[in-house]
This record gives structure tokens, sequence and C-alpha cells, in this order.
């Protein structure tokens, strides 16, 4: 079982660590509470683009020597940017777990943010934007979030739009760096083969004088859509529909609704034993994939169906899928069906905590949504502490008898001559 040990630097930055000897290796991961739903909506897409930036050179460190640094030294780094995050982390052999924590801190304290560099970086992003809008799935999910969320935090997409890209110079991005970046609003997480005493030791030496404070950006309230929407995106797509059903459901701000929220999506959609898949797949014969997914946000979530099908599918696929979340929404789950989600989210979360790099994103990723250690160490005794009347009660408030047809979102990709009465 790991143990989750905190400390508080002198900066007032939350350290937290998690050892494990089994082999000599250590993740060093920063964890910055912002991301693209901390971002002003002229600015959508900073997060990620400094994201990109971070690693390219400091006040200490040149152009591109970091990442020569840890390759030298055996190590890999990475960072990955959310709505409500943006995290930076190095896995690296444990007798070098120092020199990535003094890495990390230079980068959070002193990143350079070169000017010709951004500029070859922006075309970067554009390249990745352009690709995002040739790929159907990307599309729909954009769209989906932007329905979805019609104001506030998770409206824009994480990657910004092109005019937003190409907005962002370098006093923009250095202003939103120096008001986000700051002790208040990061967390770092140091777990695998490391002594947590000398951890400690460097990482106050690292952070030593980080006194930034933490700034918000974007005050405007969040909103879910309370109305029915069916939208349709004009796109060839191979000649197969690709269509999204779309509900408002809470988010990590309702610990208590989470996790069965979690076993009612993978009873509903995760798997070829789960209910649609067996039920509108294999019986009906409607569509040739469908699954169930519920993204743990911090402000909102959403719950939402993905499926494929030729377009004549279509309608009889809505009218099923309405009948089958009636159904699962009017009484708790089955023992079988409650007992197979459960391992299979037990699995899976045990299987994350087998890497260094896995313990450090869970709980880095809990800390920073959550403001503890609690939720990530009780996991498992948590998930089985779930009853059947809690996944019902939990999936009736999402999947309200009045939600499921009047507040259900649908958006789909494909030929517009395929699919009659809909508007792009």
């Amino acid at each position: 079982m790991h143990i989750t040990r905190t400390h508080r630097l002198a900066c007032g930055m939350p350290l937290l660590m998690i050892e494990n000897h089994d082999v000599a290796v250590a993740t060093a991961d920063v964890w910055v509470r912002t991301g693209g739903a901390d971002e002003p909506p002229e600015l959508a897409g900073v997060s990620h683009f400094l994201e990109h930036m971070l690693f390219k050179g400091t006040e200490r460190y040149g152009l591109g020597e970091i990442e020569r640094a840890i390759e030298l030294l055996g190590g890999v780094c990475n960072a990955g940017t959310s709505f409500d995050f943006t995290h930076y982390y190095v896995t690296i052999p444990s007798a070098a777990t120092g020199t990535a924590i003094d890495m990390l801190a230079e980068m959070l304290r002193h990143s350079s943010l070169d000017e010709g560099e951004l500029a070859r970086e922006r075309q970067v992003i554009l390249e990745e934007y352009r690709r995002k809008q040739d790929h159907p799935v990307s599309v729909l999910f954009e769209r989906v979030y932007s329905e979805v969320f019609e104001s506030g935090a998770y409206h824009d997409p994480i990657i910004g739009h092109e005019q937003t890209i190409l907005a962002i110079d370098r006093p923009r991005m250095l202003d939103y760096y120096h008001k986000r970046y700051s002790p208040a609003g990061s967390v770092l997480v140091v777990t695998g083969d490391i002594d947590p005493a000398v951890v400690i030791e460097r990482a106050e030496a690292a952070f030593a004088g980080f006194d930034r404070p933490l700034v918000s950006l974007r005050p405007e309230p969040h909103q879910q859509t309370g109305a029915q929407k069916r939208i349709h995106i004009d796109r060839p797509t191979g000649g197969e529909i690709y269509a999204t059903f779309s509900f408002a459901a809470p988010g990590l701000s309702r610990l208590d609704r989470v996790l069965p929220l979690d076993i009612a999506q993978s009873i509903l959609g995760q798997g070829r034993a789960s209910r649609l898949f067996q039920s509108i797949k294999e019986k009906r014969g409607l569509c040739s994939s469908i699954g169930c997914s519920y993204p743990t946000h911090l402000r909102g979530s959403l719950m939402v169906v993905v499926a494929t099908c030729l377009p004549a599918q279509l309608e009889p696929l809505r009218a099923a899928l309405i009948e089958e979340l009636r159904a699962f929404a009017a009484e708790p789950p089955a023992a079988p069906a409650l007992e197979r989600a459960r391992r299979m989210i037990a699995s899976a979360h045990r299987f994350s905590l087998e890497t260094t790099s896995g313990a450090a994103s869970g709980v880095g990723f809990y800390y920073t949504l959550t403001g503890g250690t609690s939720f990530f160490d009780n996991y498992l005794e948590r998930l089985e502490a779930v009853t059947a009347e809690q996944v019902r009660e939990a999936t009736a408030e999402v999947l309200r008898p009045q939600a499921i047809e009047s507040a259900l979102v649908e958006v789909s990709i494909g030929p517009n001559d395929a699919v009659a009465g809909k508007g792009s």
C-alpha cells in the first residue's frame, strides 16, 4: 500500500512524497493549478502554449539544455495541459532526483520564454491545431464542450483557437506565467526510490524565495446548458456517422458523486460486456461501436455516450439509447454488474501505481483538484464502499427523466446529406 507523505515548503508550496524502493528510479512532477479553464477568453490556449515553452530554457539553462541534460542522465521528461491544471514531470535515475527538482524549480520560477523560440513554437502549435481540425473525433468533442458548457471554464478548447494562438505574444504569456505560476497554485510531487529527508532539503533550497501571488484571470461564472441541442457537422467521415449524446454532470467539487458515476459509466459503456454494447450493438445491431465516458473536471463535468453508426441507424440508435438510459437510471445496478465495474476500476488504479510516473500523476491530479491526499490515499476503500443505491442516486441526478430527452446535447459529424433535418 502506498503512503503519501506531505510537507509544506517554506515558500508555501506543498510537497508530496511516495516511497517505492523496488527500482532505482524517481519521478519529480510539478502540478500547477491552472489550465484552459483559467484563461481569459482572448488568450484561449495560453496554458498549452506555455507548456510547450517551459522546457525550452531558463535563466540558468540555455535553449535545449534541460532536455539534453535529462537525456544524458538517462531520464525522460514531458508535460501535459488540461482544463484545470498543467504539469511537468521528469523521470530519472533516483541518484539524480535532486537535479530533476532543481530543473523544475528553475522552469517554474525563471523560464526565459525566448522570443524567437516562441515564434517557432507558435508554428508547431498551429500545425497541431490544424491537424485536430482534420480529425473527426477531435472536432466532435470540441463542439460538445462548447455546447454543453455555454460559457466560462470549459467552453473553449484547451489548445485554443487559431486567432487566439496567433494573438499570444511574449508579454501576454509572461504576464500569465507570473500571475498563475505561484507557490499557492502549485504542488511538487516526488515518487520512487527516494529519501524524504533528502528530497525535502533539496526542494527547500530549490524553491527558497519563491513568493509570487496567485492572481485570478477568469472571474466569470461557469455555466452548463439546460436546453436540448441537436447539431450536425458536415464532414466526410468515410461513410459512418460519429455521434455523441451528452449530459451535464457534477465534477470533483462533488466528491461524493465521483466514484458512483465512475461505476455507472463503466457498467454502461466500458468494454464488450457493458450494457450499451450488449444491448445496442450486439442485440440490435444499431451501431458499429458504442461507449460511455465520465471525464472528471473540477468545476463540472459531463457524461457522454459516443457511437459510430450508418446514417440510417442514427434515429433508431437515439431511441434505443434513451430507452436504455431511462431503464438504467430507474433502479440500482445488479450485483454482478456492480462488482465487474468495481474490479475494472480497482485494477486500473492499481496498475497506474506500478510506475513512479503513474503514482505521481495519481496523487498530483487528486491533490490539485481536491486540495488534499485523502481521496487518493483511500481510493480503493472508497471504491469498495460504494453501494448500488449510491450508483442509482448519482445516475438519476444526471439522467433525470426530463434530462434524458429535453436536456440531451447531441452532436454528430458526417456527410450532411446523410442526416436530414439538422443544422450545422
